[in-house]
């Protein structure tokens, strides 16, 4: 599976996709992977701007906690 949850889901996704034969469902299935796709991009780009912030030790500590930053 991937390393990160958005590569694991999108994995998971993938197998099924590639398994099954109505094209209503593959539609689905691909377009449910474009959008974790889309979400991880978002992600990425709030952890870039929470990266060039200066917020002070206990926020960031918070931000850490929750997974925000690393």
């Amino acid at each position: 599976m991937g390393e990160t949850t958005y590569e694991t889901i999108d994995t998971l996704l993938e197998s099924v996709q590639g398994e099954v034969a109505d094209p209503d469902l593959v539609f689905k299935l691909r377009t449910a992977r474009q959008l974790l796709v889309l979400l991880q991009e978002r992600e990425d780009v709030g952890r870039q701007a929470l990266d060039e912030v200066e917020v002070g030790s206990d926020t960031r500590q918070r931000l850490e906690r929750l997974g925000y930053l690393e």
